[in-house]
């Protein structure tokens, strides 16, 4: 199976390896293919077809990367008349040395072609929308941009380097780079030390990667389009390393990947997760971020899990005491239908309470023993498994409280005693109750004005 092609068929393309330069036309009718074809190479474009059946285009005398179909006469017509008459009103066309231009395709309609530039500079391994400096314009310092954003653009630069290994040479230091990062991993996986993060590859990983870099020969182009494709792919792990373990607050540009599948949640996905939301109080996004930080133990080699162990213990030590005085709770004598249903509420989720810490803990422990690091998983964007199955200690134990709140309630409102048929004592007299409301309302506007003044 070729690893490239170039414009002389689709399917000719797709099987056979066609050399980079001119190729004739075969004899015969010319159909409409073909003359798309012809019309491509005369205006100066090259099309690059990769073997997963993606493809792009590139003009080298205009510097221009696109990956809009210029086969479809149409959209062919509206790139030329983009970058011959619109673009240079707005910069320099050609771009500076050093730089490329991309255009992407941002239409929402299938006819509807709507490019939209960006500024790549191998160099210094960025992606931009900001047009490149002129000569005597003022150059682009990479100090004005913070650190999250210098991850975001070089997290594009690798994804686009992925998408488009063909055209331009891999810069000479990246190679050296990739093998640096993959021993640096490599080494951390058999001499562990006390980090916070595991490694972004796996021993065998970092075994058969390094030796795909050492085995590649820089005499077939081919191989430095596989070579120039493995790299990006490295770097592009340890970005997104970076971005979970160090900055789990701020995600990567979604739209870096080339042919990434879309981040949109099914309507019927994100129905269930706002029922499982509400049904559990909210409490599994606490654990959408959190997971990841863990402490480390050094002589095993292995994560510890200190803070699962620390909170499934405290849930079931308040559990237990829930359980005790749920129980205390229904052998009060005259207790009326609703406490005793809240009373025994009380008893099964503190129970169960119990039982979801145990299941929680070997749910983490199986989690932080791996040392994949598994890059767009579930859990990033939507509820996961895991994440709902570490909540249910505290959200059995949320509702056990509730219960059991309920039903001490009801009992001091709605329970009396009986000493003969005539003699009835109820425990609280009217102006209590006002007062139990209005504690209760005291305490909630408090704890609203502290919600309020926790997001400033």
């Amino acid at each position: 199976m070729p690893l490239l092609g170039h414009i002389n068929g689709k399917s000719a393309s797709r099987a056979k390896t066609i050399d980079t330069v001119a190729i004739p036309f075969t004899s015969g009718p010319i159909t409409g293919e073909l003359a798309a074809t012809r019309n491509i190479r005369a205006l100066g474009w090259t099309e690059y077809v990769l073997p997963d059946s993606s493809y792009y285009y590139h003009h080298a005398e205009w510097r221009v990367t696109t990956d809009i179909d210029l086969r479809n006469p149409k959209k062919l017509q509206i790139v030329t008349e983009y970058l011959r008459e619109k673009l240079p009103r707005e910069t320099t066309m050609p771009p500076p040395a050093g730089w490329e231009l991309w255009l992407k395709d941002v239409g929402v309609m299938k006819r509807e072609v709507v490019p939209v530039k960006s500024w790549v500079n191998h160099q210094m391994r960025i992606i931009t929308s900001e047009p490149p400096p002129l000569i005597t314009g003022e150059g682009l310092i990479m100090e004005r941009f913070s650190e999250d954003d210098k991850l975001d653009m070089e997290y594009r630069y690798w994804g686009f380097l992925e998408g488009h290994p063909a055209h331009a040479p891999l810069p000479a230091e990246t190679h050296t780079e990739a093998m640096d990062a993959l021993k640096w991993s490599y080494t951390d996986c058999l001499l562990p030390a006390a980090r916070p993060a595991p490694p972004p590859f796996a021993p065998q990983e970092c075994q058969e990667l390094m030796n795909l870099l050492r085995s590649s020969d820089p005499s077939s182009k081919n191989a430095v389009v596989v070579q120039t494709r493995l790299v990006s792919r490295v770097l592009l792990r340890v970005a997104q390393w970076r971005q979970i373990y160090y900055r789990p607050d701020k995600p990567l540009p979604p739209d870096a990947i080339k042919g990434a599948p879309e981040t949109r949640v099914p309507f019927r996905r994100a129905l269930l997760d706002f029922f499982i939301s509400c049904l559990c109080l909210g409490i599994p996004f606490i654990f959408m971020t959190r997971t990841h930080h863990h402490s480390f133990d050094e002589e095993s080699g292995l994560h510890a899990a200190g803070p699962m162990l620390m909170l499934s213990a405290c849930s079931c030590i308040v559990a237990a005491v829930i359980l005790s005085a749920s129980v205390t709770l229904l052998s009060l004598p005259q207790i009326d239908d609703v406490a005793r249903l809240t009373g025994f509420l009380a008893i099964t989720f503190s129970a169960s309470s119990m039982v979801a810490s145990v299941l929680a803990l070997f749910r983490y422990k199986t989690d932080i023993d791996r040392t994949v690091v598994y890059i767009g998983s579930e859990g990033f964007r939507h509820l996961s498994r895991s994440r709902v199955i570490m909540s249910l200690p505290l959200v059995f134990l949320a509702w056990a409280i509730a219960a059991f709140m309920t039903g001490i309630t009801f009992y001091s409102f709605r329970g009396a005693s009986v000493t003969n048929r005539m003699d009835v004592k109820h425990p609280f007299e009217a102006y209590t109750h006002w007062a139990v409301v209005g504690t209760l309302g005291a305490l909630g506007g408090m704890l609203f004005v502290a919600a309020l003044l926790s997001r400033r």
